[in-house]
Parts: C-alpha cells; structure tokens; sequence
C-alpha cells in the first residue's frame, strides 16, 4: 500500500491521501464548499469533530496559543471533553489553526491524516479568499460600469468620461459610439457578459441592461469614423457560435446620444428575432426625426419645451434626463436605469406634465415630447418670426408622406385590415378594449391583430416607446394637410 510521509515523520497510507484530495476538489460550487466538505469527511473518518476556526476566536489554553502565534505547528490539548489537536494551517503567524476534537487521542496514522489536512485545507481557503475578492471586485466594477451607462443614457457625457476614467482611462475619450444589444436565456446573462467583456478586450463598456434581465448592452467608442470594425466582428462570430443569443447593433451616433444608440440597436434586435443568423445591424433606415424641415422643426421643440427653461440648470437637466428614458421605457425600468426609485420617476413626469401644460400619458403628447427631445438643443433659423408650426404640419410634407406610406405599406400584405386596427388602437391611447369598441371586434381579436402588426412592421408596438411613436407619426402624416417640404 502506498504511503505518503507527512511532517513529523509519520505516514498516510496514499488511499487516504486521494481521499482526502478528492473532497478538498474545488467544483463549481466554489472553495468555500470545498472546505466545508473537507472537513465534514475529515470530522466522520477520524470520529470526532473537525473545524477551521480564526485565530482570534481560537482557545486561550497556553499550548493553543503556542499554535497561534506560529511556536509551534500543532499541538494536543487534553480535557473532561475529551482529547482536542489544534494544527496550523499556515502563514507567519497563522491566522487559522484546524480544531479537531474526539474522545480518544489519534494515533500517528490519524494525526498524519490531520496535517495533511492542514496543508489542503489551508490552500483551499486560500483559494476561498481570492474568489470572495474577486467577487468583491466585480460587484464594484459593476456598480461602476452601471454608473457610467446611466449617465451615458441621460447624456451626461463629462461627468461619464470622468467616471470611466478611473475603471479603463481612455475608453471613453471618443465623438462616437454604437451600441450591440444582446439577449439570451436570463440563467445565461452573467456569463454572456463576461463572454463579451472577454471579447471586446477594455474597447467597450459591457453592462447587463438594468431594465432588462436577458439583455447585455455594450457600448463601443469610436474614435475615428471608417477604422476597422473589430468589436463587431467578434461579437457576430459570437452570435455565430451560441444559438441561444440575437444581437441587434446600432449605427454611429454621438456620444451624446447613446440613448438614442440604444433605440437603434433596441429595433435591430427585434428583427433579428425573426432572422435565420440571429443577429441585425447597419440596415439603411430612414429616421422620422431626418424627414422634419430642421430649422421650424427646432424652433417647434424649442417652444414645446420652454416652459421647462424656468427651472435651475441642474433641475432642468434632471428633468430632460428623466423625460429622455421614461418615454422609452416604463416607470419601473427608467428607475432602473437611473438609479432611483419608480414614484421619483413618476412625480418627475407629472411635474413636466403641469410644466407643459400637457398630458404625459397621452400617446400623441408622448410622441411630441420624444421628438421635441431628438431636436432639443438643435439651432434654429435667426430671425424666424410667425405662428409656431404643429408636429403634423412639419411631418406631413411630401417626403414625410412618402416615408410613412413606406412605414405603414408591410400592414396592407395581410388580408385583414391591420392598418385600420392600428390606427384605432393608437386613437383609443393604446387601450385594446377602447379600440375593440370602436372597431367593434373582440379584444381577442385586436390583439392578434397588433401582433401581426409587429411582425410585419419589424417593431414591437404594444412595448411602447420610440416603436409606437413612429407609428403615431406615420398616420400624422399621411393625415395632415399636404405641406411642400
């Protein structure tokens, strides 16, 4: 039989050794539950009990103390309850010894056992130690990451930059950005994002979507427009490799408008969903914001919006911010997102609703409110004088026209009228069981009817959002009065 010599002299026959290293196998479980298990097996084949314990919380008793303070390795306490060996697991002095404690002394086979189980035990730990701070780091770096995110979101780019520059300095010192957007599985979004941040190699900021629990955003700067595209690539390899994952990626935009990214990628993922490779990006795709005349229509957002300039700076661009991510997402996943809490969200929406003097849970005051935010800042004409024009006025010219009857046109391949049914869907505020009356069709019914609508229309319609609004655009403008673009 083979044996294996411990220190002191004393041997250890090898079956007990492999034994021994086979509890002490850190799995996936982690090495914390390797050491637990260890000695559980160690306290059952030696008969008594077996723990790791702290210095600090060690016995007084002189020879433990001994111990202790590194005098010496292992020492054998004797008392009413029972014979007690006390082994150091290492370090200079150790800051845990081994306890182990049963009715009858243990003999030399036992004892080698016992110091073999040290050693083991004293690595494993190690092992413990440096997982639980490489768990400490990553929540930290996390915390970070979704910080720079929410300030990138509500464009906030300085204070983003300077954020980032203590986690990955540089990465952020870029005009542009584009944004992937991934989903999968939610059981597979923390490796997912460790996968991409493996991938992108400090070139992205990688952060699991706080307002969705199966997506992963990833931001990518770009410094200069037209370098190669290297971050795309691999994450479309990746994609490529792992059925269960859809990307969606959007096109460049100002790093000031990532939320604007978002939206881009946002709709690229939902029609990757629907696409045999899974993945969707850099399709031509004509914006409604790009159609609008862009000095009236400035001078449109401005004037929507003025009321807002009452406010101190800071509070005005808290307000924009807040209004920016909750008319692209619920209540519940702006807060999310921002870091605060949902009825923060909900007062700040009231408030910019009293300040409007307009209803921020009608559909059509919505869509005034996201446009007038994609133009907010934007220059308009010197010495612009006259009535203010409406939004359908500046959506409804020839181009404008022409853009929404190409939007809309997927609805008229399905023989049921969906183009009806959506534009009485949205008249209704978007309430199914409003639009069913006035259709006079089955709730059931109306369902079915925006779900084919957002298959054909690549759009996810009854999410709400920047989807619907191009909608409510489309039918604003094919009826507005014709105006020259």
């Amino acid at each position: 039989m083979g044996l294996a010599k411990a220190a002191g002299g004393a041997v250890l026959p090898t079956v007990r050794l492999t034994e021994l290293l086979r509890h002490a196998r850190v799995g996936p479980d982690g090495a914390e539950a390797a050491a637990r298990r260890t000695t559980i097996w160690l306290a059952r084949t030696l008969g008594g009990t077996a723990e790791v314990v702290r210095a600090g919380e060690a016995d007084r008793r002189p020879e433990v103390r001994a111990v202790v303070r590194g005098e010496l390795g292992s020492a054998v306490v004797s008392g009413p309850g029972g014979h007690t060996r006390v082994v150091a697991l290492g370090g200079e002095p150790p800051f845990r010894v081994l306890v182990i404690t049963r009715s009858c002394p243990l003999d030399g086979e036992d004892a080698a056992l016992a110091g073999h189980a040290a050693v083991v035990l004293d690595l494993v730990l190690r092992v413990a130690e440096a997982e639980a701070e490489r768990r400490e780091w990553e929540v930290c770096s996390l915390q970070l990451r979704s910080a720079v995110l929410q300030l990138l979101m509500g464009g906030d780019v300085v204070l983003a930059q300077r954020t980032a520059a203590g986690m990955n300095p540089g990465l952020l010192d870029a005009d542009w950005a584009w944004m992937a957007l991934l989903e999968m599985p939610v059981a597979e979004r923390a490796q997912v994002a460790r996968d991409c941040a493996e991938l992108t190699a400090g070139r992205a900021l990688v952060v699991p979507c706080p307002a969705f629990d199966n997506h992963v955003i990833v931001v990518v700067p770009v410094a200069e427009m037209g370098a190669p595209d290297c971050v795309g690539r691999d994450l479309s390899d990746y994609v490529a490799r792992h059925p269960r994952v859809i990307l969606g990626r959007s096109h460049h935009h100002a790093l000031a408008h990532v939320a604007t990214a978002y939206d881009d990628a946002y709709r690229n993922l939902v029609a990757a969903r629907h696409l045999p490779a899974r993945r969707a990006g850099h399709t031509a795709r004509t914006e409604p914001m790009d159609l609008l005349p862009t000095a009236e229509a400035a001078r449109w957002a401005s004037h929507l919006l003025r009321p807002l300039d009452a406010l101190p700076a800071r509070a005005r661009a808290q307000m924009l911010s807040t209004m920016g991510l909750a008319l692209r997402f619920t209540a519940v996943r702006t807060a999310k997102i921002m870091g605060v809490s949902r009825n923060t969200v909900r007062s700040r929406m009231e408030r910019a609703g009293e300040l409007l003097g307009v209803n921020p849970h009608d559909v059509h005051v919505r869509t005034a409110l996201y446009v007038a935010l994609q133009l907010e800042g934007r220059p308009t004409a010197p010495g612009c004088c006259g009535p203010v024009p409406d939004l359908p006025a500046l959506i409804g010219t020839d181009t404008g026209r022409a853009w929404a009857r190409d939007f809309l046109g997927p609805l008229d391949t399905d023989a049921r009228d969906l183009h009806r049914t959506l534009r009485a869907w949205i008249c209704a505020d978007c309430g199914v069981e409003a639009a069913a009356g006035r259709l006079g069709l089955h709730p059931q019914t109306v369902r079915e009817h925006l779900r084919s609508a957002e298959a054909l229309l690549g759009r996810e319609l009854t999410a709400g959002g920047p989807d619907v609004y191009e909608a409510v655009l489309a039918f604003l403008a094919l009826e507005s009065p014709t105006v020259q673009a």
